[in-house]
């Protein structure tokens, strides 16, 4: 099996991952600004955001190193290199491909992979996957995920797409690694909406969320 990037100690620590996808982008410093200021250290910028990539830099500037930044909807090898370009050290996926994986380990990001099926999962696993992100997850929910854990346990999962904030310790109950939160979690905000209301929801994921992490810790 190729060799894993391990997941960033954001993400392991937190166990969320805010994703920022908008149509414009005018607010996206301000959202990414108010989750870092309520607690979340691991955001990715889809790549089909307006000016993903100099928002990347400039967040990587702007924002603490112990907030972990990446790239979403990564499609090429050429997309791997301009994240990493930018102080990124995560790339996202909506599927596997080959080339991907490969310069992302050949870059040394953690490398997150969309699939769904066992086959999928199992597929992107032996691609050298940080974890599988188990996308869309609302189609089978946590306990289609219980179920792949089943035959699949050594497989680190982080279940995206329609992950909700009352739903997303469910998931982390049923064996997920990470849970991937966006729009649901963004709300308006991307469009100019209320800030505060964000800052307030990010707060409500990561607390439901902690309740999960502090029970099962040893």
């Amino acid at each position: 099996m190729t060799p894993h990037v391990a997941p960033g100690p954001a993400l392991l620590a937190s166990r969320v991952l805010a994703v920022v996808r908008g149509t414009e982008g005018r607010y996206t410093a301000a959202v990414l600004d108010t989750l870092a200021e309520a607690g979340i250290r691991c955001l990715e910028v889809t790549m089909n955001t307006p000016g993903a990539l100099g928002e990347l830099r400039a967040a990587r500037d702007r924002l603490p190193p112990e907030v972990e930044l990446g790239g979403g909807t990564v499609l090429t090898a050429e997309q791997v290199d301009e994240v990493a370009e930018t102080g990124g050290s995560f790339v996202v996926a909506p599927d596997l491909r080959p080339a991907v994986a490969e310069r992302a380990r050949a870059r040394g990001l953690s490398y997150y992979p969309g699939a769904l099926t066992p086959t999928e999962v199992g597929a992107a696993w032996q691609s050298g996957a940080s974890a599988v992100k188990l996308f869309p997850a609302s189609l089978g929910g946590p306990r289609y995920l219980r179920e792949l854990r089943g035959p699949l346990r050594d497989v680190a999962l982080l279940p995206t797409g329609g992950v909700g904030i009352d739903d997303a310790a469910d998931y982390l109950r049923a064996g997920a690694l990470a849970v991937g939160v966006g729009g649901v979690l963004i709300g308006d905000a991307l469009d100019g909406g209320d800030l505060t209301a964000l800052r307030d929801r990010a707060r409500r994921l990561l607390a439901s969320v902690a309740l999960v992490v502090e029970a099962v810790r040893p």
